[in-house]
């Protein structure tokens, strides 16, 4: 009886072993979301900087995790750690939208009217996007 238990035991954990395998492979393989190819929720970077300096947790709730189609004049351009160029809009007087683009657009300068789709991120002094695409 006793072996035969040990034996049902082993069994039970390879097979529990064996999904969590299965599903820790599928969930590191999952395509990624792509900016270029989804519909985005269309907003100015204004609107989008006021509405967290208002109400954050509102904000977070509307649009964390979110595709959003940002609009705006570039207040800066730079190139952060992962050499990815970095354009932050001109929000409001507290704060801005810092949006990562994933490819390299070079000519952007200070002052250009852009629109940037990208995934919203959260809020810390400036609303973060993050895997954002330049919109032609």
């Amino acid at each position: 009886m006793k072996k035969r238990t040990l034996r049902v035991i082993t069994v039970l954990c390879l097979l529990c072993m064996v999904a969590v395998a299965v599903i820790g492979y599928r969930m590191y393989n999952k395509p990624h979301r792509s900016a270029a190819t989804e519909t985005a929720t269309v907003i100015s970077a204004a609107a989008l900087a006021a509405a967290y300096e208002k109400d954050e947790q509102a904000s977070n709730k509307q649009y964390l995790g979110q595709l959003l189609q940002v609009s705006g004049a570039v207040s800066d351009v730079s190139v952060n750690q992962q050499h990815k160029t970095v354009i932050i809009f001109t929000g409001s007087d507290m704060s801005g939208v810092q949006c990562s683009l994933l490819d390299e657009t070079p000519g952007i300068k200070k002052g250009d009217a852009l629109t940037i789709k990208g995934f919203c991120a959260g809020y810390l002094t400036d609303v973060i996007l993050d895997r954002c695409v330049v919109v032609h």
